[in-house]
């Protein structure tokens, strides 16, 4: 069985309340594989796109 990397050993540490889980693991291994970016993305509400008529 392969070691996890730290980045995502601490990114499943603040996503989930009980670190050592089996969906705690998952999601430590996809972020360590590069699957998922830990945080993604945040959507700004200041620009709102509208059409030009």
């Amino acid at each position: 069985m392969a070691k996890l990397c730290a980045r995502g050993k601490s990114a499943a540490k603040r996503k989930f309340k009980v670190y050592p889980s089996a969906y705690a693991n998952m999601y430590a291994s996809a972020v360590c594989s590069g699957k998922i970016k830990p945080g993604g993305k945040k959507k700004s509400k200041t620009k709102s796109k509208r059409r030009k008529k």
